[in-house]
């Protein structure tokens, strides 16, 4: 080894490596710009526009879509505020014909209780007279065995039997008729 690079040297004392530039270095150079002209057309004029294609379709794709869920949201919202004004008329009816039902019930209470009362006031009316008749009545049973109790006992202390007229009056006085 060490007698092969002193024989290189003396040679010419030039690097091996660089000793073939001058033979191939021309065809290589030129391959080199040959296949960088190819592999810059075949990416400029068919892989790109492919890529590029690929890539406005996938963004028109996307855009449709978006396009596509705004409409959607847009009519699902208008969907909803039909439902809720739905739901507000039929709360609107629901309390209009509980309102409507209430009052009928507070009317036939109203007039069901209007003649229970007309009823028992009637009765009452008619207990009071028949209480009244009865009152009276015992009123002048009362008086009539006052006056008898009245008489006898007058009759009883002094001995003699009192006037008839004279026991009403008295008896009358004391019971304010």
């Amino acid at each position: 080894m060490a007698t092969e690079t002193a024989g290189h040297a003396a040679e010419g004392g030039r690097f091996p490596p660089f000793d073939q530039i001058a033979t191939t270095g021309v065809s290589q150079v030129f391959w080199l710009i040959v296949t960088f002209a190819v592999l810059y057309v075949a990416v400029a004029f068919v892989f790109l526009p492919k890529i590029r294609k690929a890539m406005e379709d996938r963004d028109g794709a996307i855009k449709s879509d978006v396009a596509k869920a705004a409409a959607l949201s847009a009519k699902a919202d208008e969907s909803v505020k039909q439902f809720e004004a739905q739901i507000a008329a039929a709360r609107a009816n629901a309390r209009d014909t509980a309102s409507k039902a209430k009052a009928e019930a507070d009317a036939k209470t109203a007039a069901e209780t209007a003649k229970v009362e007309a009823e028992l006031n009637a009765r009452l009316a008619s207990a009071e007279a028949r209480i009244s008749d009865t009152r009276a009545k015992a009123m002048t049973n009362v008086a009539a065995v006052a006056e008898d109790a009245a008489a006898a006992i007058t009759e009883r202390l002094t001995g003699v039997k009192p006037a008839a007229a004279s026991v009403k009056k008295a008896v009358a006085s004391v019971m304010g008729s």
